[in-house]
């Protein structure tokens, strides 16, 4: 099988760069990051420079619009913050910041399946430094490009690391839906609207109905020979498709982990009292927040994941001011943990060289050109 949510994505954890069949032919690493572009041709075809201004300006237009149009009291939301329960803010801050501990078990089952055994406290690192590049050197390599780079580090095996990190991020977002269809399905989610409702199920669908079958499906409609059918058939990937034991325990940990998340969602949402907000729609909403976060183009999903959180609140009742609020602690959540990031990368001693890092993505490059 080819994640936050992350997909946040991310962010952000788990994202849909996974929702690709992971195959030889996958982006030069530099651009595995760049995964709210990757769905606008055009725009993949731009420097990583004018993709992150394309994507910081897309992000202040987004959060400014927030205050322009969506009529928050700012005032309001501030005295909102300052009587928030602590101790629901303090549970939701270990909670986020305990699950990278299961994102880096998760990857550590990914990434022995191709070859590259790490120690499960290095996989931790590497996530925590992942997030710290997501949010604060996205212009220098991008967080799935760091993470590819240490597991693969010394090895040689380049792609067989960045096989691992779409794995993980596949099996994240997969779950993701799941939570969300399973929202829909079993909470009274009647008067949600179709347009919401009918992309999650045909995603859920799509990903457990067609995702597990690609290799097959190349095979029995492009033929045995068609490059795409070879580089599944070839490559080091191909582990995702036939160790069903693999995927399953993957999937495991990734339902551990979105459960984790969900209930950081829960602690913020009773940290502001906003008590009557049904447990189901958490399932919904935050999901929802986080697939729309890595597709739209923006950076790291900021502005964008504060009006979708705004919408899906105020969509049951809550208001303006309570939905902005959240939808902050829940950025200053996500940054918390891009610091600490940075503490494990500085005292770590990960920094990475420009050398290398333009060694790295030379490679990359020439692994593209390379037949099956």
């Amino acid at each position: 099988m080819v994640s936050q949510a992350y997909v946040e994505v991310e962010p952000a954890r788990e994202t849909l760069v996974s929702s690709a069949p992971i195959h030889e032919g996958a982006k030069p690493a530099q651009d595995l990051d760049s995964t709210q572009l990757k769905s606008f041709p055009l725009l993949g075809r731009l420097s990583k420079e004018t993709k992150l201004k394309l994507k910081l300006l897309i992000s202040v237009l987004m959060f400014g619009s927030l205050f322009v149009f969506g009529k928050v009291d700012l005032s309001k939301s501030w005295e909102v913050a300052l009587q928030s329960n602590g101790w629901y803010l303090a549970a939701a801050v270990i909670l986020f910041l305990g699950s990278t501990v299961v994102n880096g078990k998760r990857w550590q089952l990914l990434a022995d399946a191709v070859d590259l055994r790490k120690p499960l406290v290095n996989l931790v690192q590497y996530c925590y430094v992942g997030l710290f590049f997501n949010l604060f050197l996205p212009s220098t390599v991008g967080g799935d490009f760091s993470r590819g780079y240490y597991l693969s580090k010394g090895t040689g095996k380049y792609k067989n690391a960045f096989y691992s990190v779409l794995a993980d991020r596949t099996v994240g977002i997969a779950v993701l839906f799941v939570f969300a269809s399973a929202g829909i399905l079993l909470g009274p989610a009647g008067h949600l609207p179709l347009s919401l409702k009918l992309p999650i199920l045909l995603g859920t669908l799509g990903i457990f109905g067609v995702l597990p079958f690609a290799p097959k499906l190349c095979r029995a409609i492009l033929g045995p020979t068609n490059w795409l059918t070879n580089r599944f058939e070839n490559s080091a990937a191909k582990i995702y498709w036939h160790d069903k034991k693999l995927i399953i325990s993957a999937l495991a940990l990734s339902v551990l982990l979105q459960l984790i998340i969900v209930m950081c969602h829960v602690a913020i949402g009773w940290a502001l009292g906003l008590y009557s907000i049904p447990f189901w729609y958490y399932f919904v909403f935050y999901p929802c927040v986080a697939v729309l976060g890595f597709v739209t183009p923006s950076f790291n999903g900021i502005g964008i994941r504060e009006w979708a959180y705004t919408y899906f609140l105020t969509f049951i009742g809550i208001d303006n001011s309570h939905a902005l609020t959240y939808a902050m602690m829940w950025l200053a959540l996500t940054t918390l943990s891009s610091l600490v990031g940075g503490l494990v990368y500085f005292a770590g001693h990960l920094q990475i060289s420009k050398e290398e890092r333009e060694e790295f993505e030379h490679v990359q490059e020439e692994s593209e050109k390379e037949p099956v």
